[in-house]
């Protein structure tokens, strides 16, 4: 008999896993907060490798049609509005795609219950049903406060950075809680009114932060972007005011962003770190996607990571389900091989990300050579492919 799994979050990476375990004949459970399609702070830029995950998954039609735009390249800005641009072709691909959440997650979800995943909507993780100290499922609790008991063998936190599965398992643990500051404010909104062609990405570096800006559909564009918490507190978390007098010190973004509207509110949300976090909570209970480590955005490798670490796990599980410990280990080894190094390299480029002059230097040097510009840009990447990852 094979386990039943319980996955919470119907992310990319949530729903991606899914549907590749309904596809091997696994019993799936997906369980959501939000009622989708909903809107989500994200970068929003899905990466060419993303698109072979699509195909595999039997959902790349469905994405080409909705609207989005297709990336031909990014351009890195300096404050003094100096570029370096990246095309998309380095990736793998003639293109990468920018879509909103809303649209991509929707149809990742109905994917999913297509291939026989029972999906539970406006239901959040309440607690971890235990027997005999191991975890044996998920108290949930619908949106109008019924509780609903899912039993399951094998758990998935697919819950993004907040890892909700992980902290329920350290509650019931009695393991102390480190409380983090928030060292970031992410903000999102979509806008009209953008001066910018389509088919690029820019990418803007100024004090304390940057952003990025694509077009998506509904003629709007996503802008979105990261800032430390402590200068947004000494705006007062005010987006306009942190715009003007931040973000606009880019020349670039001063440009492109100068009569834009949003269509809908700004989304805020606090960042406390970025890196690796606990993979293997417990015996069964496996983490991925930004639950198992938050990438940084300006690389455009988030949703890579979602969608390839649902694959190594989906493998993982297939081969190994009838050994929790074989494949606790085997998940580990193949996780690291395929991220420890991208994480680090992604790491180091945060450091010029959010120091102006950093990324000036770094942008002309860039600048200097082209095999210099590539071998970065693939240096955030891995080399594994959809359906090629070895377990």
């Amino acid at each position: 008999m094979k386990p039943k799994i319980v996955i919470a979050g119907a992310g990319p990476a949530g729903s991606s896993l899914a549907i590749r375990l309904a596809g091997q004949g696994f019993n799936v459970t997906l369980i959501e907060r939000e009622k989708f399609p909903r809107h989500k702070l994200c970068g929003e830029f899905i990466s060419p490798e993303c698109l072979e995950h699509f195909r595999d998954l039997g959902v790349l039609d469905n994405m080409l049609l909705a609207g989005g735009d297709r990336i031909t390249e990014t351009k890195f800005y300096a404050p003094s509005g100096k570029s370096a641009s990246v095309p998309s072709e380095w990736f793998g691909g003639p293109f990468a795609l920018s879509l909103s959440r809303a649209e991509m997650d929707h149809r990742l979800m109905q994917r999913a219950r297509d291939m026989g995943v029972e999906v539970l909507e406006e239901t959040s993780a309440a607690g971890l049903l235990f027997e005999d100290d191991a975890v044996r499922g998920i108290r949930a609790r619908t949106i109008d406060g019924q509780t609903i008991d899912v039993d399951a063998d094998l758990l998935i936190d697919a819950t993004g950075r907040s890892g909700i599965l992980t902290k329920l398992l350290n509650k019931e643990q009695g393991r102390p809680k480190t409380p983090k500051s928030p060292t970031l404010i992410g903000f999102k909104a979509h806008l009209k009114n953008v001066a910018m062609e389509k088919g690029v990405c820019e990418i803007y570096s100024f004090r304390g932060g940057y952003g990025g800006l694509s077009h998506v559909e509904n003629n709007a564009a996503n802008f979105c972007f990261l800032i430390k918490a402590d200068l947004a507190r000494q705006l007062n978390g005010k987006t306009n005011q942190i715009i003007e007098e931040v973000v606009f010190n880019n020349t670039r973004a001063a440009q492109t962003l100068k009569n834009a509207e949003p269509v809908h509110d700004w989304l805020a949300v606090a960042v406390d770190g970025f890196g690796p976090k606990e993979l293997v909570p417990a015996p069964n209970l496996f983490s991925v996607g930004d639950a198992a480590a938050f990438i940084d955005p300006f690389t455009g490798s988030g949703m890579l990571m979602a969608l390839e670490s649902s694959a190594i796990i989906a493998q993982c599980i297939t081969a190994h389900f009838d050994d929790i410990g074989v494949l606790s280990h085997v998940y580990q080894v193949a996780y690291g091989r395929a991220f420890r190094k991208r994480l680090f390299i992604c790491g180091l480029l945060r450091r010029a990300a959010f120091s102006p002059g950093s990324a000036r230097v770094l942008i002309a040097a860039l600048n200097s050579s082209n095999k210099a510009r590539e071998l970065l840009a693939r240096a955030t990447r891995s080399s594994l492919r959809a359906g090629q990852n070895k377990v």
